[in-house]
């Protein structure tokens, strides 16, 4: 006759099938947290590569989600509407001047971008504006004028090297290209001059490979409305 299990015997057994429970479950919560770390690093990658700011805004807002963290402020938009009003006015103004040709509107992390291809602004190798340029500066500068938002203006050449006294090399042009716009709008458009800012990179940022048929999109002066505001 078998005999019987002491009370003692059964509190063990349990207290060993409890430990055994707690350490599986410790096992699947240290997964869940690799799956979970994993799963947040693939998010920012995504969400880092991507060029649109509204896409970057929605996965970070998920992955604070799916972390348990409140969501990220917005960064401010212009006043009286989103970037994406002052896309669409800008993209309206190019419509409506038959500018297509001429002007391309496109966005990235930091804002709308706006770009001249070729000569549209500039004579070749120098700073003075073409003729139909003032007149379409002057309606960009009525959309700044509404937005508190940061401005940038590059200014970039194509690889052909320019040698002269004035220009010794695409770096000077580059950038007194862009200082000539910021300079229209603050002087003659009277905008604040905390709101801009100027730069050149030479031939050293292209929008395309830099070859003789894509020397046309890459000689151009990009006008970036940026998502902050300025000081």
């Amino acid at each position: 006759m078998a005999r019987p299990i002491k009370k003692s015997q059964l509190e063990t057994m349990r207290e060993e099938s409890f430990a055994e429970a707690m350490d599986e479950a410790r096992w699947l919560l240290s997964l869940s947290d690799l799956l979970t770390l994993l799963l947040t690093f693939f998010v920012m990658l995504f969400a880092i590569s991507s060029p649109d700011q509204q896409k970057l805004e929605e996965m970070t807002r998920a992955m604070g989600s799916r972390l348990g963290v409140g969501a990220p402020k917005k960064s401010a938009g212009p006043r009286g509407g989103s970037m994406g009003g002052v896309g669409r006015k800008i993209q309206a103004l190019i419509t409506d001047n038959n500018l297509d040709n001429d002007v391309e509107l496109t966005s990235d992390t930091r804002g709308v971008v706006l770009y001249s291809k070729g000569d549209f602004i500039f004579a070749p190798g120098g700073t003075e504006f073409m003729p139909d340029t003032l007149l379409f500066l002057k309606k960009v500068a009525d959309i700044i004028r509404k937005t508190p938002n940061m401005v940038l203006v590059e200014g970039h050449t194509d690889d052909t090297p320019t040698r002269g006294e004035k220009f010794p090399s695409n770096w000077e042009l580059s950038t007194a290209r862009a200082a000539a716009v910021v300079r229209y709008f603050i002087e003659t458009e009277k905008l604040d001059p905390r709101q801009f800012i100027a730069s050149g990179y030479a031939e050293y940022k292209p929008r395309l490979p830099p070859t003789p048929q894509n020397r046309g999109f890459n000689r151009r002066v990009e006008i970036v409305i940026m998502t902050q505001q300025k000081p």
